[in-house]
């Protein structure tokens, strides 16, 4: 007789099972596929048996992969042996089964997608960055089979989704993870519902205070958008009755994370953000004869609402004649209702459900994994996982434009390419041979900066050959890439020449007590127009480069150089010799670390962190501490890839000034100056640089001053925002983005 025990576990497995099953789709139903789905299940739930979930809750650990399978069949539409893999994700990485196993039990296919899921956590090279090189394994995946991808998302969804237990460490290190890595693939698969909540549950980890700032701005203006947009629909649905067509209005919300961006990039307030609410028009298109009769349809639509609200001059965005490349199709503009500005989107109820779940949801064909499939099949596979990832990133986040073949086919592009990286994009020989193209009816050098409607013949001659000078021409991912390729085949790397111009080049900074850096070393490489710092070795130690002319380039970037601010800046003192004396601080990544008086560390010049900002410390390789802002690009890089060597930042209160950057504007009169500078000597604030400019009677400017903490730094805008003439005054980030601000 089985004991009771025994019993309640029967029990909880059954009911458990029951549950998970009733809530699949009804194509997983048939008697096959529910065998398939309860072996799985079975097998999951003996591999895991007596583990729990950490935190707090410690409910058995099987809930996480029953949860993931779901988000697969649910929320992102895939089919049996994604169901099966998703709950058996973490049976290698955690138990003692191997991927044989599930091979003898599943088949080949389901133990190539788990084993695809499965951590790196042995890798050769004592340095690498297990948890890069694990993404790097999943985003190479995706080309062999992008289920792989999805799951891995689902599991993050689900990670997320129970993330208030887990220390304060893990929230912000998973946030990181996210934010830099995961939502660029959900966005390039088109999961834009799942993007966007692990955006938000990402921005409530990694800027609790800024995610608080922002709901609470959200929740207080919510009444008052709430009656604005209800009496805009009213008015808008009597409009639409006159267009014959049968509609439906829904409300679109952007996240939390989305507004705070826009703020950051923009350096607006919130008040003065628009369109953060999009309302939609959605028809059903499946009375609708033909293609074009649909095209005419969103066109009749449209000219009825435009003809009944003022529209907004250059607010039109037409992605139906030229969709985005998910396969995205609409028409987006503005429109004035009771002195407000009103973003419309008219769709229709297909591409409805692509805003929300990718291109043929319901289907296999989904363009957005088409498009991803290429970008990582444009990536070199032999990069270091760190710079792969960076390159993914920068892949994913470009704006585009659109130009056009002889024929009229249409090429994208980031904003900012030149006829070359048109030519690498129609056939790399043709970028390599390019000579120049016919822009229209004009012939332009190869280095001609495109732009959107562009038709673009590429000229090309056999004796037109790359140089170096061409990575300075090239914006397009795929065409540095194309070039990097060129120069492997055509010159082999000479290993000793490179070990001989790194060493030349960090004597050469050492001797002249300058700390390196990732900043200073990108300026440099973007001076010499190079590719990457093998390039600028090889040059050093074939004096291709002279160290003479190195240093001279360095003195000029020297605003870089002095803007890495490191405390204790005392007259003589040899600041260098003192973080190389003292580079081996011993940090215990997983507490908060003070910032003492005594201690040697850089205010990263990206970011400029002063004393109260919600930063983070990172020791490179150097043993170099490093301080970022927590919102700082490279912070969130850091937090992404090597978030392990990354901890929490608390502030002793005797810290010396450090440099903040400040933009100030407001109408011009004379002698606006002389009052900045008094205003701030007569509050004892050191001032290192004022730069000021002004057109048509209006000035902004931007000011480098040294302040002791967030709460003076908050004193002084204020204090500048009362001298006559000052509009407003705000803090700035790496992005330009506003923190403080007074206006």
């Amino acid at each position: 007789m089985a004991d009771k025990s025994t019993v309640q576990v029967d029990t909880y497995k059954e009911e458990l099972f029951e549950n998970f099953y009733s809530k699949l789709p009804d194509s997983f139903k048939p008697t096959e596929i529910y065998t398939q789905i309860r072996a799985a299940y079975d097998f999951a739930y003996k591999a895991h048996y007596g583990v729990t979930r950490k935190g707090g809750t410690h409910e058995p650990y099987i809930t996480h992969p029953v949860s993931v399978a779901l988000i697969v069949a649910n929320e992102i539409g895939l089919g049996v042996s994604s169901v099966v893999a998703a709950l058996l994700h973490d049976v290698v990485e955690d138990t003692e089964y191997t991927r044989d196993d599930i091979k003898e039990m599943f088949g080949e296919n389901v133990a190539n997608i788990v084993e695809g899921l499965t951590k790196i956590t042995n890798v050769y090279d004592a340095k690498a960055n297990t948890q890069a090189e694990t993404f790097k394994k999943m985003l190479l995946s995706i080309p062999h089979d992008s289920r792989v991808a999805f799951i891995k998302i689902a599991d993050r969804l689900h990670n997320m989704r129970t993330m208030d237990d887990m220390p304060d460490g893990t929230r912000q290190i998973k946030a990181g993870e996210n934010l830099y890595v995961y939502v660029p693939i959900a966005d390039q698969l088109g999961l834009y519902d799942i993007k966007n909540e692990l955006e938000d549950s990402s921005f409530k980890y990694a800027h609790p205070g800024r995610y608080a700032e922002i709901k609470k701005l959200v929740d207080d203006s919510a009444e008052e958008r709430k009656q604005l947009l209800f009496n805009f629909r009213m008015s808008l649905m009597r409009v639409l009755v006159q267009t014959n067509h049968v509609c439906k209005l829904a409300i679109v919300n952007k996240s939390f994370y989305q507004i705070w961006s826009m703020m950051q990039e923009t350096g607006k307030t919130f008040s003065e953000i628009e369109n953060f609410q999009t309302v939609r028009i959605i028809f059903d298109p499946q009375n609708i004869d033909s293609p074009q009769d649909i095209v005419s349809a969103h066109y009749n639509i449209y000219a009825t609402v435009i003809n009944n609200f003022p529209e907004k001059s250059d607010s039109k965005r037409d992605y139906v004649i030229t969709p985005k490349k998910n396969g995205f199709k609409a028409l987006v503009f503005q429109v004035m209702f009771e002195g407000n500005w009103i973003e419309i989107q008219i769709l229709t109820s297909d591409d409805d459900m692509i805003a929300h779940r990718g291109y043929c949801y319901n289907l296999p064909n989904r363009k957005g994994l088409d498009i991803l499939r290429e970008k990582v099949q444009d990536l070199d596979k032999s990069q270091d996982a760190v710079e792969l990832i960076n390159r993914f990133r920068s892949l994913s986040s470009m704006v585009t434009i659109f130009v056009f073949t002889p024929k009229g086919s249409i090429v994208e592009l980031p904003q900012g390419s030149t006829v070359l990286d048109f030519a690498f994009a129609i056939h790399s020989r043709m970028g390599c041979h390019c000579l120049g193209a016919y822009v229209g009816q004009k012939i332009v050098p190869i280095n001609y900066e495109l732009k959107t409607t562009d038709q673009v013949t590429v000229l090309t001659s056999p004796s037109a050959k790359p140089s170096s000078d061409w990575f300075g021409y090239v914006k397009s991912d795929h065409a540095k890439f194309c070039l990097e390729k060129y120069f492997k085949h055509k010159v082999k790397s000479d290993k000793s020449d490179v070990i001989k111009g790194r060493q030349d080049f960090n004597k050469l900074l050492r001797d002249n007590r300058v700390i390196p850096n990732l900043l200073l070393s990108g300026k440099i490489l973007s001076y010499y127009k190079l590719p990457n710092n093998e390039e600028l070795y090889k040059r050093l130690a074939r004096q291709e480069i002279s160290m003479d002319d190195l240093w001279a380039c360095i003195k000029r970037l020297r605003t870089i150089i002095d803007g890495a601010h490191v405390q204790r800046r005392k007259e003589g003192e040899n600041v260098v010799a003192k973080v190389e004396k003292n580079k081996y601080i011993e940090i215990d990544y997983k507490k908060p670390l003070l910032i003492e008086k005594s201690m040697p560390y850089v205010l990263s010049s990206c970011c400029y962190p002063i004393s109260g900002d919600d930063a983070l410390a990172y020791t490179d390789e150097d043993g170099v501490l490093y301080i970022h802002k927590r919102e700082c690009e490279n912070a969130k890089k850091l937090t992404a890839i090597n978030g392990k060597k990354t901890t929490k930042v608390l502030w002793s209160d005797d810290l010396e000034p450090s440099l903040a950057s400040i933009n100030i504007q407001g109408t011009d009169r004379f002698g606006l100056i002389r009052d900045i500078a008094v205003v701030l000597t007569e509050n004892n604030v050191s001032i290192k640089t004022v730069e000021i400019n002004e057109e048509d009677g209006v000035f902004a400017g931007k000011l480098l001053i040294y302040v002791k903490d967030v709460n003076e730094l908050e004193r002084v805008i204020k204090i500048l925002h009362d001298i006559q003439g000052v509009v407003k005054v705000n803090r700035i980030n790496n992005k330009g983005g506003r923190v403080i601000a007074a206006n």
